[in-house]
């Protein structure tokens, strides 16, 4: 039987932050932790969704089977990540139209540091909903196939997604996070306040500059 391998996996990963809750972000990073939210909780409505096989749905347990599913997905916490941190259209739609952060991590520091029972998947993006065939197969992996399911038109994310309990995953080395990167339009206030906290536990901070429709990042302090 021929078996799937992954032989690449991303250097860094990459959070895009509000400023709306820039203490709340400066408070993981200094205590080491990643917030894992519920899947009704994300932006996209569509989270979640799946379709059945005609097969399963003429099962006798197939309604028991959409609600071990419902059960599972519900019990699982999602943090997202991307493998850029220089994409316009994540500045814009996730860390406030250019005005938050966009915090790096050491992968290989990451996979290390959090407990075993955390698990990172690359999304499939596909223009159709998940599709559940088996009728014997685990609840748990069914949630969590379910949930690496996006429509195709969040391709530009780029995401790996973190699925944990529901709340806070220690990792508790704050040398997971590289660097922090700040969007064109941040405040001075808010500025200020980054360099002066990260400066504490000696993560560099890197500012955005935009040429036409690049940008880049140089470090600041």
């Amino acid at each position: 039987m021929a078996r799937i391998e992954q032989y690449v996996r991303p250097y860094m990963l990459y959070r895009y932050r509000s400023a709306t809750e820039l203490e709340r972000e400066l408070k993981a990073i200094e205590q080491g932790y990643l917030f894992c939210a519920s899947y009704d909780d994300l932006n996209d409505p569509m989270e979640g969704l799946f379709s059945s096989t005609r097969r399963l749905r003429e099962t006798e347990r197939y309604r028991a089977i959409r609600t071990e599913i419902r059960e599972n997905k519900a019990q699982i916490g999602i943090c997202s990540f991307s493998e850029v941190h220089d994409h316009e259209l994540m500045w814009a739609h996730y860390a406030d139209q250019f005005s938050g952060i966009c915090i790096g991590y050491n992968f290989s520091k990451l996979l290390s540091h959090l407990p075993g029972d955390v698990s990172f998947v690359r999304m499939y993006y596909n223009e159709k909903v998940p599709l559940v065939r088996q009728r014997d197969a685990d609840p748990s992996d069914l949630a969590r196939m379910i949930l690496s399911y996006k429509n195709h038109r969040w391709l530009y994310e780029r995401e790996w997604r973190m699925f944990a309990r529901l709340g806070k995953a220690r990792y508790c080395d704050t040398s997971c996070v590289t660097r922090v990167y700040l969007g064109s339009r941040i405040t001075t206030d808010h500025r200020v306040q980054i360099t002066e906290r990260m400066n504490k536990i000696k993560i560099p901070i890197h500012e955005m500059s935009i040429d036409k429709y690049s940008l880049t990042f140089e470090r600041c302090c």
